[in-house]
């Protein structure tokens, strides 16, 4: 799990959140919002209602009237948003598979972020049991990111910041008989109770491990591309709310 300090959330194996509260799959609880200590190494700037009450937001940041709705409930869209003052948060992730995965369950992982709303300080969060090597491959218009045990600490965020994280994430389950299971959310931005549009793009590589994909959760729909590949496979989508993903592959025993 991970969580971004603009959205948050996470449970099940290898999920990853991030943060405003950006929850992009993993082991995340989600905390109440209320003023918090900022000496606190858990302190979370936008969980802090203290921080937000007297100014209005400056240019990129989160404004929570901007908000489409306030409800976890998953709604995929067709079409692109409408352009937002808001940044459109582009989560893309790309995990690797090889002949240990489908033994002990972890995969190489490389994690991108784009699109990120202007902000101070930032966490991504991981589920610590199931994350291991994490680091900071490149951080673009930052001031400074760096990893400490489950969690990437980025600070000076802009609109035009981009952020990779690489580590190895323990998400495949084996099902038996040559079925094999990846499960990863639940995905979000979230900023109070407001739920903000974002993308999410999960590349899966496995390369001559004959591997075939059976289905995916959510299926192939207007909104949602999902394309195989001799080696791989790739899910795309654009939505609000909470999204929960499942691939499920397989192969001959």
């Amino acid at each position: 799990m991970h969580r971004i300090t603009e959205t948050r959330t996470a449970r099940g194996p290898g999920a990853v959140a991030a943060g405003l509260i950006l929850a992009l799959g993993g082991a995340l609880a989600t905390a109440p919002a209320m003023a918090m200590d900022p000496d606190d190494p858990d302190y979370d700037p936008l969980e802090d209602d203290s921080l937000w009450e007297d100014a209005p937001p400056g240019p990129g940041q989160v404004d929570p009237e901007d908000a489409q709705t306030t409800s976890p409930e998953l709604r995929i869209y067709a079409e692109p948003p409408a352009e937002r003052d808001t940044p459109l948060h582009h989560h893309d992730n790309h995990l690797t598979l090889d002949e240990d995965s489908l033994n002990d369950g972890w995969v190489r992982l490389r994690q991108c972020h784009s699109g990120l709303a202007e902000i101070s300080r930032m966490s991504i969060v991981y589920n610590e049991p199931n994350i291991r090597g994490l680091r900071v491959a490149s951080a673009d218009e930052v001031e400074d990111a760096w990893a400490e045990d489950d969690r990437v600490v980025v600070i000076g965020v802009t609109e035009t910041s981009e952020l990779c994280v690489e580590a190895e994430m323990r998400v495949v389950e084996s099902r038996g008989n040559g079925e094999y299971v990846l499960e990863n959310g639940p995905f979000m931005r979230r900023f109070l109770d407001g739920y903000f549009p974002m993308r999410v793009t999960l590349t899966l590589s496995w390369g001559d491990l004959d591997l075939t994909l059976e289905d995916t959760a959510p299926e192939r729909q207007p909104g949602v591309d999902v394309r195989g590949f001799e080696h791989g496979m790739i899910l795309d989508t654009t939505f609000e709310g909470e999204l929960e993903t499942r691939i499920r592959l397989s192969r001959d025993e």
